[in-house]
């Protein structure tokens, strides 16, 4: 029995994805790249605003049509636009097989057990961990659930529920498997890490569990996603970044820069508070880089607090940024703020700031020509091995070039190099 299993949205949702493959491999079940050709199609949704919603439904309806070809096909949905909008899709796409919300346990053995009359399980070595979503030498290790942030914006508290940190004993134990499965990049993700362990003991656990995390060996670079800044000390910065392995790239979700915008916005924070981070990372952590992302054309937002925004960047420069026009999200908070700003102005508020953005990190980049730097190796394309240093994260950041590299190369590998051209999103380097 063939499956095959398409992963929309985030991080979090690849790790959810690669989890329930495995459970699939284990079963006896066969990978085919081939969408069309599979006897089960899975399809992990998103619904966090409307680009991925929008995706997500387009996603279904090409898969269905595909079905046409191989109508003994079983097509599962699930995932997070099913959850925000289970009936409609229900009601208005009846030819989806089976829909679901979040996976269960019951529901993912009903699944794996879907087999012709009369075949028989085949004899599977359990111990096996496949890896379909993310080469081998990177691993995406989820430990948290939800958020409690609440955000005004955010849709996830509602989809995902409150946060819930998951077990250290099952984070270990997924660790190691991606360990054993070759990986030697560890991204640590959750919607907020740094509340991992609050909903349990009041206080932030997450250094111990990285710490423990360092110790298993095959791990070389430890990567933390998605520090939210309300929880985020002075203090808890070097508890962490003082970890043998974990890399100086710090991923701190700003938003904005007026006052005023992030209270509208919830974020439980202040542009003193994210001043103050920014200084201490600056100062004691040299060779950091710091990644965050903005929203721009929050209702309400008027053109001297984009101009707070744009002020901020020149001031207080960041290495990575992503920037995102407000997305209205039925259901949260800042859907009933008024007034709202109106989609052209927020585009070139998006224009301007990716702009400026540019400029800025094209010349910090270009402070990097002639300087040695660690790369990890991702994949190799024709004469060229294609890689990432320690401040760029997988599939989200800067790619670096080894254009006919001096030596045999394999992804996974980490290499010393020296840069030798710079642009604001590019790298080129030759070995040293």
């Amino acid at each position: 029995m063939k499956f095959h299993l398409i992963s929309l949205g985030c991080s979090k949702n690849t790790a959810d994805s690669e989890a329930l493959a495995n459970r699939f491999g284990s079963k006896g079940w066969t990978w085919t790249d081939r969408p069309a050709q599979a006897d089960l199609l899975l399809i992990n949704t998103c619904g966090f605003i409307k680009d991925a919603k929008e995706e997500s439904l387009r996603t279904i309806m090409k898969a269905l049509e595909a079905k046409k070809d191989n109508p003994s096909q079983k097509t599962v949905v699930f995932g997070c636009l099913v959850k925000r909008y289970h009936r409609e899709i229900e009601e208005g796409i009846p030819e989806i097989d089976f829909l679901y919300e979040f996976l269960n346990e019951d529901q993912i053995e009903n699944l794996t057990n879907l087999r012709p009359a009369g075949k028989p399980n085949e004899p599977i070595d359990h111990s096996k961990s496949w890896r379909f979503f993310t080469p081998s030498h990177i691993g995406i290790l989820k430990i948290a659930e939800g958020c409690s942030n609440k955000c005004a914006y955010c849709a996830i508290p509602s989809i995902r529920g409150p946060f819930f940190s998951r077990s250290e004993d099952q984070i270990l134990a997924d660790a190691q498997r991606l360990a054993d499965s070759g990986a030697i990049e560890l991204s640590v993700v959750a919607q907020d890490i740094t509340r991992y362990g609050t909903d349990r003991s009041g206080k932030c656990e997450l250094p111990q569990l990285i710490k423990k995390l360092s110790r298993i060996s095959g791990f070389r670079w430890i990567r933390l996603h998605y520090m939210h800044p309300r929880g985020l000390t002075p203090e808890l910065i070097d508890s962490l970044f003082k970890i043998e392995k974990v890399l100086p790239y710090f991923d701190i979700p700003f938003q904005h820069a007026s006052d005023r915008m992030m209270r509208l916005m919830n974020r439980h924070t202040s542009p003193d508070h994210i001043i103050k981070l920014i200084r201490h990372i600056r100062r004691n952590y040299r060779k950091a880089a710091i990644r965050t992302t903005f929203i721009v054309g929050f209702p309400g937002e008027n053109d001297e607090e984009f101009q707070e925004l744009l002020d901020f960047i020149e001031l207080f420069p960041i290495d990575r940024v992503g920037a995102f026009t407000y997305s209205t999200e039925e259901g949260t908070p800042a859907s009933l703020i008024i007034p709202k700003v109106p989609q052209p102005v927020k585009q070139t508020r998006l224009d301007q700031l990716m702009t400026l953005q540019q400029l800025i990190i094209e010349e910090r980049n270009k402070k990097l020509i002639n300087k040695n730097v660690d790369l990890i190796i991702d994949r190799i394309e024709d004469n060229a091995a294609l890689a990432r240093t320690i401040w760029d994260s997988y599939e989200v950041d800067n790619l670096t070039t080894i254009e006919n590299p001096s030596r045999k190369l394999q992804p996974g590998d980490i290499v010393k190099a020296r840069i030798i051209y710079a642009d604001a999103y590019d790298f080129k380097a030759v070995l040293r």
